[in-house]
């Protein structure tokens, strides 16, 4: 009998190194790429074709930038009689959630291997046939929020989650928590982002937030991949998701699809409520006026910062006014004389209860949050250096209303 032969044990090496990088078969398939791009230019009279590099290997980018597009490519279609189609090239061989990705893949015209890689970086060499940069301009986030059409579960997938509900959570309502540390950066890349620590929060401090939403009658299901610590309760609906070993891919998805709403500290995971348009409560976030208080159905709690001088707090013209509003590490904010203070447990437990009975319908402003709130909007929305344009969002979000009352003078 004749043995196998393994053909590729056979080539040089030279030409074993080019077949693993995947050189020869991009050789190959590179004249029908050029073609086909080809005729993407040929059909832009009658269609436009643009192909779109999915970000997938962090969640926040993956998830928000792919159904920003989406809805901008379908958006598009309904206003022009010239229609748009859009490629999806998946290229990495692992992405950050791969249930998301199947949910996008079933949607969406897609490309991936050495086809898709090639249809990408052609397709980069000509104006107007690649979408990948445009979905970098924050503003262009704003379809998201004015759009309420969302990704749809497959019949078996809802009852797959229903039965998790039925087992995990007693009353069917329930909230999800994400507190961001630097244990998943650590262990899944090499580069340092320790640059990114002002950003982080301790775990220890939401254990009394987590209890008064589950005193409030909500599950609680403190979320994240790869975690520092693990959230410690006694409490019978407080549940440690991330360390527990009921993590999966799918559930990731499908709780933030589903919680009554989420309350973040500004990180990747976020994004799944947030495409979902489920409310989202960011409390002990940085930037001041971070990405996530884009949404509609946003409220914000952020860190305190305060005059390194003085120790005061700073009011929000002075923040941006040194330009702290939107500074991206921590040796910017020692720079700019700026001090950070996260928010105190008690702070936390004030701004899930609002959070909670905004929700539900049964929270009443006083008229002097009232007026804090008027007056927060119109510095929002009137101030130079953050209106909209094709690198800033345009801000949506509302600062809790105990936030406005504990620190009057934010607003002078």
């Amino acid at each position: 009998m004749l043995s196998q032969v393994n053909f590729k044990s056979k080539l040089p090496k030279k030409l074993q190194k080019y077949a693993s990088l995947g050189v020869i078969p991009k050789l190959f398939l590179a004249p029908f790429a050029i073609l086909t791009v080809f005729l993407f230019v040929l059909a832009r009279p009658f269609i436009i074709i643009q192909v779109h590099k999915v970000k997938d290997w962090r969640l926040g980018h993956f998830a928000v930038n792919t159904e920003t597009t989406r809805i901008k490519t379908r958006n598009f279609n309904e206003k022009r009689l010239r229609k748009l189609r859009t490629i999806y090239y998946f290229g990495s061989k692992r992405a950050s959630n791969s249930f998301l990705t199947e949910m996008f893949k079933r949607e969406l015209p897609s490309v991936s291997g050495h086809w898709g890689w090639l249809l990408n970086e052609i397709s980069e060499t000509i104006p107007g046939l690649n979408s990948s940069k445009e979905s970098d301009d924050y503003d262009s986030e704003s379809h998201l929020f004015l759009n309420k059409q969302v990704m749809k579960f497959k019949e078996y997938e809802i009852e797959e989650g229903r039965k998790f509900l039925e087992q995990t959570c007693e009353l069917r309502q329930f909230v999800c928590l994400i507190v961001r540390d630097p244990e998943f950066l650590l262990k899944t890349r090499t580069r340092d982002f320790s640059y990114h620590n002002y950003r982080n929060s301790d775990i220890k401090t939401f254990v009394a937030a987590a209890e008064a939403v589950a005193e409030m009658g909500y599950t609680v299901f403190r979320m994240g991949a790869i975690v520092k610590e693990p959230l410690i309760s006694k409490h019978p609906r407080v549940i440690d998701y991330a360390t527990n070993g009921m993590r999966s891919e799918f559930l990731d998805i499908f709780l933030g699809a589903h919680c009554k709403f989420c309350i973040t500290t500004g990180t990747g995971w976020d994004s799944v409520p947030t495409i979902f348009h489920r409310p989202v409560l960011s409390v002990n976030t940085l930037p001041i006026l971070h990405r996530g208080t884009v949404g509609f159905n946003s409220l914000l709690f952020p860190k305190i910062l305060s005059d390194k001088s003085t120790s005061k707090p700073l009011d929000i013209l002075s923040i941006i006014e040194r330009n702290s509003h939107d500074l991206l590490s921590s040796q910017a904010y020692k720079d700019a004389g700026v001090v950070i203070r996260d928010l105190s447990s008690e702070e936390l437990v004030d701004a899930v209860t609002e959070m909670a009975q905004r929700v539900e319908g049964t929270f009443v402003e006083t008229p002097e949050q009232k007026e804090m709130q008027a007056k927060a909007k119109h510095i929002l929305s009137t101030h130079p250096k953050l209106q909209p344009s094709p690198n800033y969002y345009p801000i949506r979000a509302q600062f809790a209303s105990c936030f406005l009352s504990r620190y009057p003078n934010f607003l002078d």
